[in-house]
């Protein structure tokens, strides 16, 4: 039994390593595609996202006819979805990753693809659930 401890630890480093860096590439990827997504919203929405902005700011928003307009969230949101559309028109989907997050641009495709590879390994590994981020079972014993 006094080797099932430094091989559990082992294999909990092990373990914690992989998921360490498969968060990391993933939330890499994930920043390179919110760039992205930024630039065209800013291209698209620009100054109805800066009123919206401002208006959440902590501040009060101006009143109507005084000022700058109110802003109008309903107009945000439709321009926020026309830039999605745009988006998706203007780039070819280069990577969908395992839980179908679509990547535009290379570098968020590469880590995104690096990131599922490690998730395989960390399932060939046989890592618990736990291990990998995922959420125990409630019948699950306790660690």
């Amino acid at each position: 039994m006094a080797l099932a401890s430094p091989a559990l630890a082992l294999e909990v480093s092990r373990c914690r390593a992989l998921r360490q860096d498969r968060d990391e590439l993933a939330s890499q990827a994930m920043a390179a595609e919110l760039i992205l997504v930024r630039q065209m919203r800013e291209r698209i929405c620009g100054p109805l996202t800066r009123r919206a902005e401002l208006a959440n700011a902590n501040q009060q928003p101006p009143a109507a006819g005084v000022g700058e307009p109110v802003t109008d969230y309903r107009a945000l949101l439709h321009c926020r979805q026309r830039s999605e559309q745009l988006l998706r028109a203007s780039h070819a989907v280069l990577y969908r990753n395992r839980l179908g997050f679509i990547y535009y641009t290379p570098t968020g495709a590469s880590l995104a693809n690096r990131a599922d590879a490690l998730e395989r390994s960390l399932l060939a590994e046989t890592c618990p659930a736990w291990l990998r981020g995922e959420p125990e079972p409630a019948s699950a014993p306790p660690r």
